[in-house]
């Protein structure tokens, strides 16, 4: 029975019954559980390959977005071999496909979420409106700003590629892609970036995440009709050039929708329709959190993601990443809101402060100490600011600290004032657990603190021998996350939100008080 319950439904009376049925058919073998359960075994800091894998499948404290269950890779027949994001933790593909379509969805209206083609994904909720937050980065819409420093996908290409195809000009192959916001625009190598990014599939992706967010229902229609929408006529282009990436005609005719394109969104950027309507909106919807955040992660980490292996097994410093999927979960059950402090400690790459900035528009810190990882998380900061300009939204701040969290005093200090604190101490030594439980003394109450390894023993009870025990002022609740949320693992496990709640010591010293 569920839970160990007993039930309290009564037996029914059997009676036997006698029929002929068909043989039944011999059923398929069920797939290999032998690979599954290897991948739930591996310990922390045995080194995953990361063409297999989220970029960085060695453990650590870290952990990401953002990030992405992800975006799915349509189905197609070439093989995906590009260092895959946070955004793309091993998708699957779909059978293979000889149709025009290359295996790509036709109808439009069908595809309501990036990645909704075959993969089933657990999604949150869309949480509670926050009306405090404000979306539209009014620089991101002024036409005084100028250029600005972003790294274009052109810039990813594969030099390997390119060699192979020297008769291809780089002016040829090269499509400018424009943003909801009145920023630059972006670059795309339609032959040479396949390796390092989808150019075809994330032009797609974007062009139609722009009319489901920033278009109102009537302005979505020249679109997204699913016979001469632009969106339509990119798609069309798109799994034509997606069989010969070298035939020049296909090139300029995917190029020659991406532009139609362009000039339509650029003419409703200039009337103040898109601005206005970002206005209206207090929330981002999941799936343009999840590939901006990619983006990010595939032009700041993947060229330098083997940095990320050179880590100490057995020590503290051992690194993994907590995937988007499981960030937006602990984001919506934690309830936080524009107006409130969010902390990571040990917080790798930077992937799940700048998710939390994006995704709830919150202040955002964290701190990590591998000087690999925080190499990476600058740029990674910085091509997020760039792609939150170019999208024309605005996050809440960001501030990245380098060190030891035990001992960097701005960290302790915003500690102090943190309305959720998180921290993979899936690794953690005993000893450094019982630091950060005196660390967490200061937070103030409410606080909550999401972790992997529970800060309080199971059965824990408030006695009198155990009265100045500091995990007394916190009571945790605990939880099960779902396969995919980690970095190290398909498998599920289980995570903990500790919460400062100083009432209940209090309430124990009162009993204790003699009665007058």
């Amino acid at each position: 029975m569920f839970g160990g319950a007993k039930s309290s439904i009564k037996p029914v009376s059997q009676h036997t019954r006698t029929e002929r049925i068909a043989a039944p058919k011999a059923p398929a073998p069920l797939p290999s559980r032998l690979a599954a359960t290897a991948k739930a075994a591996r310990a922390f800091g045995k080194t995953h390959d990361p063409k297999r894998s989220s970029p960085a499948n060695a453990q650590r404290h870290t952990h990401s977005p953002a990030t992405p269950d992800r975006l799915d890779v349509p189905s197609t027949k070439r093989k995906a071999s590009r260092q895959r994001s946070p955004g793309e933790a091993k998708p699957n593909f779909g059978d293979d496909s000889d149709d025009d379509d290359e295996g790509y969805a036709d109808d439009l209206a069908s595809r309501s979420s990036v990645g909704s083609n075959k993969r089933q994904r657990t999604e949150p909720p869309t949480p509670t409106i926050d009306t405090k937050r404000k979306l539209r980065s009014k620089r991101g819409f002024s036409r005084d700003d100028g250029l600005f420093p972003m790294i274009h996908a052109a810039d990813v290409a594969s030099p390997v590629r390119k060699s192979k195809v020297p008769d291809l000009q780089a002016h040829k192959v090269t499509v400018e892609l424009k943003y909801p916001s009145a920023s630059q625009r972006e670059r795309y190598d339609l032959v040479y970036g396949k390796d390092k990014i989808d150019s075809l599939r994330e032009i797609y992706d974007i062009a139609r995440i722009v009319a489901e967010v920033y278009l109102t229902e009537d302005q979505q229609k020249p679109f997204t009709d699913e016979n001469s929408g632009f969106i339509r006529k990119i798609q069309r282009a798109m799994n034509l050039l997606s069989r010969n990436r070298q035939d020049q005609d296909l090139i300029d005719g995917f190029k020659s929708a991406v532009n139609a394109y362009n000039e339509a969104l650029e003419a409703l950027i200039k009337d103040g329709v898109l601005a206005k309507n970002l206005d209206n909106k207090h929330h981002l919807p999941l799936d343009m959190v999840h590939i901006i955040l990619r983006q990010v992660y595939d032009r700041a980490v993947s060229p330098e993601v083997d940095l990320l292996k050179a880590y100490e097994n057995g020590t503290d410093n051992v690194y993994g990443e907590l995937l988007d999927s499981f960030i937006s979960k602990i984001l919506k059950e934690t309830k936080m809101k524009s107006d409130q402090v969010f902390v990571d400690l040990g917080s790798g790459v930077g992937n799940v402060a700048l998710q939390a900035a994006l995704e709830i528009g919150c202040e955002s810190w964290g701190c990590e100490m591998m000087k690999n990882a925080y190499t990476l998380a600058d740029r990674q900061k910085e091509e997020f600011q760039a792609r939150c300009r170019l999208w024309g939204v605005r996050p809440g701040r960001v501030r990245l600290e380098k060190g030891d969290f035990l001992e960097n005093n701005p960290i302790k200090e915003t500690i102090k004032r943190a309305d959720v604190i998180l921290i993979n101490n899936q690794a953690f030594t005993t000893e450094l657990n019982e630091k950060l439980k005196l660390l967490f003394l200061d937070v103030k109450d409410g606080c909550q603190i999401i972790s992997l390894r529970p800060f309080i023993t199971p059965g824990h009870q408030i006695t009198e021998w155990n009265l100045y025990d500091p995990i007394n002022n916190f009571r945790d609740e605990e939880d099960s996350y779902y396969g995919r949320s980690v970095s190290w693992t398909d498998a599920g496990g289980k995570y903990y939100r500790t919460t400062k709640d100083e009432k209940r010591l209090q309430s124990f010293i009162k009993k204790l008080a003699p009665k007058e």
